[in-house]
């Protein structure tokens, strides 16, 4: 199997990247959240945040998730259902869940919201969990 190793670099959280979003991240034990402000490095089109920087934020919240209850994972399926339009510029907030566990496998939820409540965009995911002992996917 293949190993995996944090080297901080990580461009949704890692904080060693240097054009990374250093996302942070909290937890209450059953929802992850963070807070973000996409600036117009990240658009697709003028003043609108490009879909697949949504989809990395949507799947490193739900990554996340697992990871604040006790689960090394990596991602096997992601699933992202696009709302409404994500305006550079704005701070928006990043909420996460884990929804089951199933042997090997993670079932996450992840949403992005405005500051209105208002759901932007979101995803479901099928994460493998990695084998701590050995660091590898299992």
């Amino acid at each position: 199997m293949e190993s995996v190793k944090d080297d901080n670099r990580c461009f949704a959280c890692g904080k060693s990247n240097p054009i990374g979003l250093k996302l942070d991240f909290e937890t209450d034990g059953e929802q992850t959240v963070s807070h973000l402000n996409f600036d117009e490095n990240f658009a697709g089109w003028e003043g609108i945040v490009h879909g697949g920087i949504l989809s990395t934020v949507l799947d490193e919240i739900m990554v996340k998730s697992a990871n604040n209850r006790g689960l090394t994972c990596v991602t096997a399926e992601l699933n992202i259902r696009y709302k409404k339009p994500c305006h550079t510029g704005k701070e928006y907030k990043l909420k996460g869940k884990v929804v089951d566990i199933r042997k090997n496998i993670v079932i996450t939820e992840g949403k992005i919201l405005n500051m209105d409540g208002k759901i932007i965009a979101s995803g479901s995911g099928k994460l493998f969990i990695i084998d701590p002992n050995k660091n590898s996917i299992k």
